[in-house]
This record gives structure tokens, sequence and C-alpha cells, in this order.
């Protein structure tokens, strides 16, 4: 043969080989496999001649027409194209047989280098609701048995209908790593409550979400969300009978004890399902149409934080600013850290088909969540007086309310916590309020206070230890109690009434103390109530000094403590600053409840008591 014509059979060859590696006749066609509420269907699945003819393993095909309904969803694609698979031609025709095994089995049986889908539709019934969602671009990356290295979607739409309004909602760029598909497979079969938590994927980020409703009377805007760790565990009854077991109750008008109590479980149940490491949303806006109050606002970030070793769960808001109306709320930073709902979910398990009703005191503790730290900093409320008087705006503003309730003890918290600062408020000089008529009178035209409360029970030493109460006034005064009480037995916390009453009689009281400073209000008191009686303020506070020892001994007896206790009173009313009064009883178990009921004379209990006071 001559040169010239052996290289243009080659060339030809070439070019027919490289034509059959690029054609994808049908390998199979009008496959329909299902068990149970899963079913799937494809229209064809396609390779290469090269793979048929040589290799017998599928490296690269695609499926046709291919519609999956699982977990009550319905997921229809025209086209889904995979390369780089690694298992064998025989393996890939078994994910679509009928043969036995699970989803999340078959699942686990897919290697390959990429996936990529056009466009994907999602249908599911939710309720009396249908959510319709289009998903394009979608590409899988890295696929080892069935865990997913990287997943992207350009873009994503979402439209719920058959409830009172449609909800539209857009997506942009979507994307996950590390997703366990096995793993998240078997969350809708698998039933089983006491599983441990599994990571379904590691991280996920989503760009530019916006909802709005048919109407247009409401939209909303999240610039990014994201999150990473995302655990999820089974149900009792599976994600697929819980889900569907919820909707149904929720389409009944009405409900019977017994499903109400159901209903409770199973929703606790799939609460309890999910953790993650962390959630965040940041650049939220909302808007209404202006129409019936309906405002606008913004929220800086919004994020969850899972707890990890000894770092608390928490749950964390900044930046809120909404305006409805001529009212407006500005907050700085909302916060929950150390809550846990384990306790409840826990207790909710043990109930079996109880109902609320017939539950005992102690059950019903049991069900008590641990609330932990709840944080509230820079709130700037707005608004108008009154419906009267659009034009008068009141103003109130605080800068920082903080509760602790946490360590319970049969539901009930033993450590507490309530603090907050800088509370400030305008006082109008109408007001009906007997408490602003008198601070108005004194020239108060504004008030900024500050309380605190703190108490804490020590299981070891049995004592409650009143760490704070206190009152503060700018330009006012303070008030600072604090104190212990000893004999402080756990009975205290029993959710049995009789043993309760009996521990809190059998407390006693080991010492207490009062500091009061003055800021300003006793002047301004002494002013007021000399200009009512025409006289001077040093006139009137000589006299109230002076008067003080016989005022105090007509109310708690002529004793060397009521001495002590009214010269320091004295001296305060002289010259107000600093007072302190500290008190102990003389017996060392204590001062009870039952020395104070037994006392034949309310002035014989000071004789009881150790008593130091002084004024600074």
């Amino acid at each position: 043969m001559k040169p010239l014509h052996r290289s243009g059979m080659c060339a030809l060859a070439l070019m027919a080989g490289t034509a059959a590696m690029h054609f994808e006749p049908a390998a199979l066609r009008g496959l329909a496999v299902g068990n149970g509420a899963q079913q799937l269907s494809i229209g064809a699945v396609r390779t290469s001649l090269w793979s048929m003819a040589f290799a017998q393993a599928a490296d690269s095909f695609t499926l046709d027409d291919v519609r999956f309904t699982w977990g009550g969803a319905t997921y229809e694609a025209k086209q889904v194209s995979l390369s780089g698979v690694s298992v064998a031609r025989g393996e890939i025709e078994s994910l679509f047989s009928s043969t036995a095994g699970s989803l999340a089995d078959k699942l686990a049986g897919i290697d390959a280098k990429r996936v990529t889908i056009p466009e994907l539709k999602v249908t599911q019934a939710i309720g009396q609701e249908t959510q319709t969602a289009y998903y394009r671009n979608i590409s899988l990356d890295d696929i080892v048995r069935g865990r997913i290295a990287s997943l992207t979607v350009e873009t994503t739409a979402i439209e719920e209908t058959g409830g009172t309004d449609t909800t539209l909602i857009s997506y942009g760029r979507t994307a996950l790593s590390d997703f366990d598909v096995p793993a998240f497979a078997r969350l809708y079969d698998t039933k089983d409550a006491f599983a441990p938590l599994t990571r379904i994927y590691g991280a996920f980020s989503i760009e530019t979400i916006d909802m709005a409703d048919g109407a247009g009377t409401f939209s909303t805007r999240i610039d990014r969300l994201e999150g990473r760790d995302i655990m999820a565990r089974p149900t009792k009854d599976s994600w697929n009978g819980t889900i569907s077991a919820i909707s149904e109750l929720a389409q009944k008008e009405t409900t019977s004890p017994e499903e109400q109590t159901r209903l409770m479980h199973m929703v606790a149940d799939l609460l309890g399902a999910f953790d993650a490491g962390l959630v965040e949303a940041t650049g939220i806006t909302f808007k209404g149409d202006g129409k019936e109050d309906k405002g606008a606002g913004s929220v800086a970030l919004i994020a969850y934080t899972g707890a990890s070793g000894s770092r608390p769960s928490e749950v964390r808001m900044e930046g809120l600013d909404v305006a409805d109306g001529e009212a407006r709320v500005k907050i700085g930073t909302i916060s929950l850290s150390g809550f846990s709902f384990a306790p409840t979910l826990e207790g909710l398990k043990t109930l079996d088909s109880k109902s609320l009703a017939e539950l005992d005191s102690a059950a019903l503790r049991s069900l008590i969540p641990t609330l932990g730290t709840l944080r509230i900093t820079d709130m700037d409320i707005e608004a108008p007086t009154s419906e009267n008087k659009p034009g008068e705006r009141m103003r109130v503003a605080l800068g920082l309310m903080e509760m602790t309730a946490d360590k319970p003890v049969n539901g009930i918290p033993t450590n507490v916590r309530f603090e907050q600062r800088n509370l400030s408020a305008m006082l109008p000089d109408d007001s009906d309020d007997e408490l602003v008529q008198q601070l108005r009178a004194l020239g108060y035209k504004s008030f900024d206070g500050s309380f605190v409360v703190a108490a804490t029970w020590n299981e070891a030493s049995q004592e409650i230890a009143v760490r704070e109460f206190s009152v503060n006034g700018k330009n006012m005064g303070s008030l600072r109690l604090t104190g212990l009480i000893g004999n402080a037995s756990p009975d205290l916390f029993s959710p049995n009434e009789a043993t309760a009453s009996a521990a809190v009689i059998g407390a006693k009281a080991k010492s207490a103390g009062i500091v009061i400073e003055n800021h300003g209000l006793v002047e301004r008191y002494l002013e007021s109530a000399a200009k009512e009686e025409g006289t001077t303020p040093d006139a009137l506070q000589k006299l109230y000094a002076g008067a003080t020892p016989l005022v105090v001994s007509s109310m708690i007896g002529n004793s060397e403590q009521s001495r002590t206790l009214a010269r320091a009173i004295a001296q305060f009313i002289e010259k107000p600053g600093r007072l302190t009064i500290d008190a102990e009883p003389k017996n060392p178990s204590g001062f009870g409840l039952m020395d104070v009921m037994l006392a034949s004379d309310p002035k014989a209990i000071l004789g009881k008591l150790n008593i130091t006071a002084k004024a600074e």
C-alpha cells in the first residue's frame, strides 16, 4: 500500500475513533424501579462507544429524563452527566436495578470525578402548600463512596403556592463541601431517636437570598448565609414518617389530647435531630409596602454557634433596626448563651403517651429547659407618647439587660442573676403616675437607673449567697443588699410542696449587709420639704438628724444595738454620703423564720443580732 494511501486511512480511522468517543448511543432505555415511597425512572442511559467496546466500564455516561421520588419530594432532570466514574459498569447498572439494598447503600457505591445537571426541578408538598424549586447549573465534584467533596449551584428559584399567598424565593451561588449523601439519605428511612448526631456536610454558603410574597406586600433579603459542621440524626419514626405525620396533624382543624401529645413528642424529636458548629446570616433587610403599619428594618447579623468543649452554645443578633409607622426600635446586640433544650427533649422521650394535663409536678419540672444567659445591649425605643398627641415623642433607652438562670436542680435554676443598666426615660410633666409626679417635684426631668439581683446555691456548704440586690439612680443614690443563708438543703428544690416548704422554714440567715449611698436625692428632698414647711434645708436637716435617735428607739427599742444604728443614721442625715449596716445573728447556727415567729416582741429580735453601722 502506498504511504499516502496508508496515511489517509490512518487519518480516517483517527477521525472515526474520535467521533466514536464522543458519540453516546443509548446503552439502556426506559428504566423504572421503585421501592415504596422511592421511585426512579430514567429515559435512557448513554455512554460512548469507546467505553462500551473496550473498557466495559462506564467512565463517562449521561442519564436522560431522570425522575426520582424520595423523602416526600420529586426530582426531575432532563439530563445528568457523569464523568470520571471509576467503578465497573455492572455496579453502575445495579444502582438502577430493583434489587435489594437501601438507597443509602447504593449511593455509597458511587465514585465519580464530576456530575453535572443543567437544571433540576424539585417539587414537594408540605401540608396544603406546594413548593417548587429550580436549580440551575449544578456541579458535584470529587465523589468518593457517595461523599461529595464540593457541590455548587449557580442559581436557585423557589415558588411556594397553595397557602394564603404565593411566596417567591431566589438564591445566588450556593456551595457545599464534604457532603455525606449516604448519611443524609439514611435520615429519611432510619427509625432511631437515640442515634448520635452525624456530620452531614462540612460547610455551606449561599449568596444573596431574596424572598417576597406574590402580592408584593413584604420582601426580605439576606446578603449571605453560611455555616459549617452541620449535624443531624434520625428521628423515632424516621424523617419521612415524622414530617408526614406532623403535616397531617397540622392540617386538622381540631386535634384530640392524644394527637396533641403525639405532635408535641414528634416536634421535640425533630428539633433535637439537628445541630451545627456555626450558622450565620449577614446583611438582612426587610420591608413592607407601607400599608397597615408594615414597616421596614435591617439586621446586621444573626448567628448560631454550637457548643464545643467548654464553650457553650450561643444565638446572637447584632444591629437590629426596625421602624413601624411612627415607632422605631434599635438594639445593638441580643444574645442567648449556655441555653439547652436537652432536659425538655429528653423529658418528652420518657413521657410515652401521657398528655401535659396528666403530668405531676416532678414530670413537668423535668421539661423545663436551661435558659443560660440572655443579654441585650444598647436598646433604643422611640414612639409617640399617645394617639392624642402625635407630635410628642417618648424615648426609652437601655444600656444593658442581662439575665442568667442555670445550674438547675429539679428544673429550678440554682444560679440566678438579673442586671439592668442605664434604663433611661424622660419624665413627662403631665403624667398620672404618682412616682413620676414625685420625681418631677424633686426637679428630675429624666430618669436613669440600674438594678441588679444575684444569688447562688452552694450544694457543698448548703448555703445561698445573696451576692447582690442593688438599685441605683443617676444623680439620686444607690441601695445595695448582700447576705448569706445557711441550712439551705436540696429539699428547697423538691417538686413536693410540703418538702420544699419545710426546707424554707428550716433555712437560716447567717449574715446581712446594707450599703446606702447618696448622690443628690437627699439634698433635693430637703430642699423640696423645706419649701413646703417654710424653712431652710439646713435647718430641716439638723432637725431630722436630732430627731433620729428618738424615732429609732421608739421603733426598735433603746438597746445598745439600736443606739449604734441611730447614731449612724443621724450622721448620714447630717452629712449625706455612705451608710453601711451589717448584721449577724448571735447564734452561730443562724437566724431563721421560726425565730421571728416565736419572738414575743418585734423589738426582741434586735437583741438576737450583732449590728455594726457607720456613716462616711
